[in-house]
């Protein structure tokens, strides 16, 4: 099922300047690093939004949290 919803981006002219929705994804996504698996799920969702390349969102019980730290570092 597609989510789809509107969002305002800094800087642009008004909604129809910027779109963003998610979709499942029938796929299996498994995260590697340094030959460990980090992340790994069949329940993962792809964002497609205005101006940026596509990224993939994890469930987190599907992703080693015991490997992850927080920073102080976000988005919007």
């Amino acid at each position: 099922m597609t989510q789809a919803f509107r969002a305002l981006e800094v800087g642009a002219k008004g909604l129809d300047d910027h779109l963003a929705f998610m979709e499942n994804t029938p796929k299996r996504i498994r995260v590697m690093f340094g030959g460990e698996a980090i992340a790994d799920s069949t329940n993962v969702q792809i964002m497609f939004e205005t101006k940026h390349q596509p990224v993939y969102y994890f469930p987190m019980e599907d992703v080693r949290m015991d490997l992850m730290f927080e920073t102080d570092r976000s988005t919007t």
